[in-house]
């Protein structure tokens, strides 16, 4: 039985942002989903991963972007769960949360322009969402992301790991050479902890939008090997 291949949105975007990716993997007959994150918390997002998980027959890989490698990291322990793909994700340990791994960004290099939160939620400044965020997708493309932000609830930030799944599950790392949100520097260093199988691309942290091929070829490789 082939894997089913589950798609976890990160921050201040929602699913609609995987279609090229459920396209790619769809036309080679892999089952897809897409979970639809609230990102309010990581206790809720992890609960809503793991209801999708469990409406799967078989096993699975669990696929996180951005932030949504923290709900994998957590959710990721569900028995289904083969494998595990980050795409220029966090990557927390047990007790970790994005705001840990957050304070470890090099403060010489590029900042994510996280605006003050405002009634607890957070969003990128729309002005530089394009070269911060996407910079390798059209001006247009950027813009719509940009003006249909979701809200980031602090506690989606704030809420720790109880349970690394990289611990105990295979994982790859798609390392994103030009990401301006997630420094390539702190992308190795995570990739290295978890002890991922690594991928580098050039690309913007919008990966999976702009070069959907690239993602789905490595989450190919992730079903590969857990099904043969």
């Amino acid at each position: 039985m082939s894997a089913t291949v589950v798609l976890v949105h990160g921050g201040f975007v929602d699913g609609s942002g995987w279609r090229g990716v459920y396209d790619e993997l769809r036309a080679d007959g892999i089952d897809v989903r897409v979970v639809q994150n609230a990102t309010k918390s990581l206790v809720d997002d992890a609960a809503t991963t793991r209801d999708v998980v469990d409406a799967v027959d078989g096993p699975v890989v669990l696929v996180g972007h951005s932030y949504g490698g923290a709900v994998i990291t957590e959710a990721g322990n569900h028995e289904k769960v083969a494998a595990l793909v980050y795409i220029a994700a966090f990557a927390p340990d047990q007790g970790e949360s994005v705001n840990t791994l957050l304070g470890g960004f090099p403060q010489d290099g590029p900042q994510p322009p996280i605006l003050p939160p405002v009634n607890g939620y957070l969003f990128l400044d729309r002005a530089k969402f394009h070269e911060s965020f996407a910079a390798d997708t059209s001006p247009e493309d950027a813009a719509f992301q940009a003006d249909s932000q979701v809200p980031w609830g602090l506690d989606a930030l704030g809420d720790v790991v109880t349970e690394a799944a990289w611990r105990s599950k295979p994982s790859w790392y798609l390392h994103v050479g030009d990401d301006r949100m997630i420094p390539p520097v702190v992308q190795t260093s995570m990739a290295e902890r978890i002890g991922a199988t690594v991928v580098e691309t050039p690309g913007s942290h919008s990966i999976f939008v702009s070069q959907p091929k690239v993602v789905a070829d490595l989450i190919r490789n992730a079903v590969t090997a857990v099904t043969e």
